[in-house]
């Protein structure tokens, strides 16, 4: 009688045993929203008898990103495409993330053209992370204050609304870039410090740009960051929370021009020896290209999607917002932020640095 209660005691433990596993995702806020993650860890639960459990942290900054993925304490990460092959932070050429299988991403087939196998990205022939969304750095406004939207980022430098707006802190070079655009013919010269370091005007357009800001924010951009304000710098985030509050944003299309950037996951050296778990994170990145998620991107976080499949599940108002009637409007519409070297970011850092210095705002 003994035995055969052991036996299914031992029968029952043998059908109950599920391996337990953990991800570890470390992103801007916004991209792994607590009702996906649920539904990924039932999906890797039905397809792989594995109990997932996916662990978020939001980055603040984006140095964390390869701090993080150095010290092999993350296993995914999303930051722009102009550090991968920075050369302050080696992540390829350091190794410190895998190469991707295309095999295990099926989505990948449906995202913008140009994006695929995009130079920023890849390292002989190796692709080593994949797009989310892409954004701009944008000259945001509140409708309540404009009957037209504004069309240049020398708005500003009105004096109408000093103290009147908000602008990112810790994306230093982005509101070195957008005060250059209003001084430099030339928007090759955006990206070089050598060619900015001794332009009197623009060192003294970025001290006024930061003195006369209400409020600087970091990361992303947040309802109690740009709420009540007349203009901002911002990605948009907030925008659906802002509108839900009553407050309507809008980004304007500066006859400057504007830039942007493109957010990618990468799989962090900390899954290198671990094939299951890998092919995982291959599945959030598929999950993440989704018409699905893709969609709720769009809507929820007023970010640009980059797979065109999504396309008959929009609206025509969300198709013509997104561009996405416009092939080549991201080649066109946006200068996408360049690789800086050591020298030319701490260069831009000491700009930002005499620019804001004696300022505290929050």
């Amino acid at each position: 009688m003994k035995q055969i209660i052991v036996l299914l005691i031992l029968l029952q433990s043998t059908q109950s045993y599920c391996l337990s596993e953990e991800l570890r995702i470390l992103c801007w806020e916004g991209y792994a929203p607590e009702e996906h993650i649920e539904k990924f860890e039932l999906f890797i639960k039905n397809k792989y008898d594995v109990n997932l459990n996916v662990k978020v942290t939001y980055a603040s900054e984006i140095h964390e990103f390869f701090d993080q993925i150095r010290g092999q304490k993350t296993d995914l990460i999303s930051p722009a495409h102009n550090l991968p092959k920075s050369k302050k932070w080696n992540f390829i050429s350091g190794n410190v993330v895998l190469p991707l299988n295309l095999d295990n991403i099926p989505n990948y087939k449906n995202i913008i053209p140009s994006l695929k196998k995009a130079d920023y990205i890849t390292d002989n022939g190796k692709i080593y992370g994949a797009p989310i969304v892409y954004g701009i750095y944008g000259l945001a406004y509140n409708t309540h204050f404009f009957e037209q939207a504004p069309t240049s980022w020398d708005i500003l430098w009105n004096k109408k609304y000093a103290g009147n707006y908000a602008i990112s802190s810790d994306y230093y070079e982005a509101n070195i870039y957008i005060t250059a655009l209003t001084e430099l013919p030339n928007n090759d010269a955006l990206f070089d410090y050598e060619q900015l370091k001794n332009n009197k005007m623009v060192h003294k357009k970025l001290k006024q740009l930061a003195e006369n800001s209400s409020r600087f924010w970091k990361g992303i951009d947040k309802v109690d960051d740009l709420k009540g304000l007349a203009i901002a710098t911002a990605w948009g985030f907030s925008f659906t929370e802002l509108n839900k509050q009553g407050e309507q944003w809008k980004f304007a299309r500066p006859k400057e021009g504007t830039t942007g950037w493109i957010d990618n996951w990468l799989i962090g050296y900390s899954l290198k020896n671990k094939p299951q778990m890998k092919l995982i994170a291959e599945e959030w990145i598929n999950y993440s290209l989704s018409p699905e998620m893709q969609i709720d991107y769009l809507r929820n976080i007023n970010q640009f999607p980059v797979n065109l499949s999504i396309t008959p599940s929009l609206t025509a108002q969300e198709i013509k917002n997104y561009h996405l009637n416009e092939p080549q409007y991201i080649e066109n519409n946006i200068l996408f932020w360049k690789p800086l070297s050591r020298r030319h970011r701490n260069g831009f850092k000491l700009m930002w640095k005499k620019a804001t210095k004696g300022l505290k705002k929050h």
